[in-house]
Parts: structure tokens; sequence; C-alpha cells
């Protein structure tokens, strides 16, 4: 860069730091309302479930979803976070065919992964699973069945968010499957005269099936004109050369969040799953504020960090935390007085989980209050330095919930999922600390650089 450039880019930077500013408190407030809103319908839509099909089916779908959820992020391959870390630079230099082959290499590359892998599993469905009942078979099918329409719908959101349509991502798969799948259990309810986990999951696939065409068609009708007649290019290398950075994060830390329900689930059974599994969907309120600034923050660090604007970085980092760890604490505190009687409402013996529940929101604003110390890394050039973290914490939660499942039950799970957060976000902090001179915490200074 000449100094005439460089000169320009820094004058510019107090509008950049204002822009930056104000598109994440813009994107943040509307990911919000559609987080709250799409946490709330998650939350009912599991009641419902929960109160129809009861306790045990209810645990054997929680294990089912568990197990996709994690093999839907291994079948991504990281390409969905590769879309939010490449899709602004190919926009920023105009390059539309780069852009519209993205859309489609990637996409076609998820979709065989996620059939392949749904085969695989039904096959060790068939083949291992003789000895669990035919209820457990069946929603397991459907699971893996719903695996290609998962990843295809986080791959149209990834796309809503890598064009800073916060709102919109969060419309389908946020807002849309829950609600489909409250109405779907609703005809259920009034047509069959006995649903158990298969007619859970089947819904589920529907719902899942219905939010991505609905995704899929405003993705088309909004998209850019000057991308609709560029011939697709294809750098088939660099995405997989950077999925592979990604994915081993994404990978690791979602089968982290998912390993204590599948350690419950192998050591006590379905019965214990289910109000343990109610307990982490309440729990998950807490991070909805997270959840709503990282939409519009993962690719705001992409941008700040390609252009050198550390002082952007801390800024928007900093107030993102903050945000987050409000919303986490507002949540706690109300859930720490009604969680119970919530708990209640899914059924008889959900109320068991109560403490589990505490657990779990103590640790959530704990590592709130460290900011968003994952896509710090991720975003960055510290991808695998991130994986490692996030290793370490997996090992932890396999560690301490391993121990302790066997005497305490859902409460030992707890322990070993918040032992995993504190551990990997705290070493991610220290990390982000000393290599980016960022303190992403909510103790960070606006604008403020750390000396490195």
């Amino acid at each position: 860069m000449n100094d005439t450039a460089a000169a320009r880019t820094i004058g510019s930077l107090p509008a950049l730091h204002a822009s930056s500013l104000q598109l994440l408190k813009r994107g943040a407030s509307g990911a919000f309302l559609v987080t709250i809103g799409g946490t709330g319908l998650s939350f009912l839509a599991n009641l419902v479930m929960a109160r129809v099909i009861g306790r045990h089916e209810f645990g054997v779908y929680a294990l089912m979803f568990s197990w996709v959820s994690v093999l839907a992020v291994i079948a991504q391959a990281g390409q969905d976070i590769s879309m939010i870390r490449l899709l602004p630079s190919y926009i920023r230099e105009g390059a539309w065919g780069k852009v519209r082959g993205l859309r489609r290499g990637v996409g076609m590359i998820v979709l065989a992964t996620s059939c392949c892998i749904a085969l695989g599993g039904c096959v060790v469905v068939h083949v291992l699973g003789a000895d669990q009942s035919a209820s457990w078979r069946h929603t397991f099918y459907i699971g893996f069945a719903m695996l290609p329409v998962l990843t295809q719908l986080q791959q149209s959101g990834a796309l809503h968010r890598a064009f800073k349509r916060p709102v919109v991502s969060g419309l389908y798969q946020t807002l849309g499957r829950p609600l489909l799948l409250i109405v779907l259990l609703g005809v259920l309810v009034s047509s069959v005269r006995e649903i158990d986990a298969p007619w859970a999951a089947a819904a589920s696939l529907a719902a899942a099936a219905l939010a991505l065409a609905g995704s899929a068609r405003h993705l088309q009708r909004s998209w850019p004109e000057a991308g609709r007649a560029a011939a697709p290019t294809y750098e088939i290398r660099r995405w997989l050369a950077v999925g592979s950075q990604m994915s081993m994060l994404s990978i690791i830390a979602v089968s982290g969040s998912r390993l204590d329900v599948l350690i419950l689930g192998a050591l006590m059974g379905p019965g214990d799953v289910g109000p343990y599994y109610a307990a982490v969907r309440m729990a998950g309120f807490a991070l909805f504020a997270q959840s709503a600034a990282n939409v519009v923050l993962a690719p705001m660090i992409a941008e700040r960090y390609d252009a050198h604007d550390m002082g952007g970085l801390q800024l928007v980092a900093t107030r993102a935390a903050r945000f987050s760890f409000a919303g986490a604490l507002a949540v706690s505190l109300g859930f720490g007085v009604a969680g119970h009687w919530l708990l209640g409402l899914f059924g008889p013996g959900f109320d068991a989980a109560y403490v589990p529940l505490l657990i779990l929101l103590c640790g959530y604003c704990a590592t709130t209050s460290l900011g968003e110390v994952g896509f710090m890394l991720s975003m960055t050039r510290f991808q695998r330095r991130a994986s490692m973290l996030v290793l370490v914490g997996v090992a932890a939660n396999a560690a301490v919930a391993w121990l302790l499942v066997p005497s305490l039950g859902a409460t030992g799970a707890a322990i070993g999922a918040v032992a995993s957060l504190l551990v990997w976000r705290g070493l991610a902090w220290r990390t982000v600390r000393a290599r980016l001179g960022i303190d992403p915490s909510i103790f960070g200074v606006p604008g403020k650089e750390l000396p490195r």
C-alpha cells in the first residue's frame, strides 16, 4: 500500500468505526428480536413435543437430534463459515463470478457429503440398532433423512449472513422451522391416535424442508443483479483449504456442546436425557443475545481484521460482549426464579433438571463475559489454535461428565458442559489478548488496543 492510500485509509478509520458500530447495533437489534422469537418458539415446540410424546420418547428424539446436529457440522466441512469468510471479500472486489460459483459449488459439495453421511448413518442403525426398540430405530432413520435438508438450510442462512442480512438469515431457520414444527405437531395431535418419537422426527423433517424452500426462494429473489448474469468461477481448492481450517473448530465445538447429552444418553438412557435436554433448551435462552450479535459480528471481524483496523475490531468486540452478557444475566435471573415451574410444564419428572439448569445458566453468564473469543480467532488467522483450544475443552467435558454422570446423572452432565466452556473460552480469551492485542471481554476498552 502506498503512502497516499495508507493516509486515506487511516483518515477514514473513524468513519469506518462509526459505520461498523451502527451496523452492529442495527443488525444485532433485528437479529436479537428474531433470536428471541425463535428461541421462544423452539422452547414451545419442545414443550409441546414433550407433552405429546412423553418423557422417554422425547429423550429418544433428543438423542437423535443431538447426533444429527453433530453430523450436520461434519457434513458442512466448514463451508458455511468459509462462505461468511470469503463472500464479503468477493463482493468488495466485484468478483461476482466467484460469488455465484461459491454459492453453487459449495452447495453441491455439502449436499453430496451430507447424503453420504446420512446413508452411512442408516447402515450403522441397521447393523447396530437391533437391541434398540423399533421406535428408536425409526426415529434415527428419519433423522438421517433430515440431515441433507438441515445442511442446505444452514448453507442458505450462511449466504444471507454473508450479505449482511442478519434478520433474514434467522427468519427461516430460527423462526420459521420451530413455528412450522408446532403447526405440524398440532396437525398430528388432531389426526393421529398415538404420537411417538418417529412421528415427531417426521414433523421436524417436514418443517425443515418447508423452511429451506422459503429461504431458498427469498435468496433467489434478493440475489444482486450484478451476480445473476456473471459466469460462475470455481475456486474449489481455496474453498476446501479455508473450509478445512474452519471445519475442525466447528466440528469440535458442536460435538462438545452436544457431548453432555450424548454421554448422558449412553450411560443413563433416554429417560434421563428428556428432562436434561429440556433444561439445555431453556438455558439456551441465556445465549440469545450472543447469537444475535454474532450474526453481524462474524463478517465484521473478518472485514476489520483484513483492513488492519484493530481499534475498530476492539470497539465492536467490546460492545458485542457487553450486549451478550446483559442478555445472559437477565435470562439467568428470570429462570433462577421460574425455572422449576417452567420445567414442570414439560410433564411429570422434568422438574428434576432444575439444578442442572442453574449450573448451565451460571456457566453461560461466566463465559459470555469473556466475549466471542471463538470468532475472534476463527475469523482471523488463528483457526488452528482455536480448534486446539476447543478440543481441550471437549476433553475436559468428556472427562468430567464420564466421571460424574454415573453418580450425579444430569447434574454431572451439566458440570461437564460448564467445565468445557470455562476451559476453552478462558484459554481463548488469553490467546486473543496475546496474539491480537484485543480484550474481547466486557472489560475491554472500546477503540483501545492492548500492547502485544
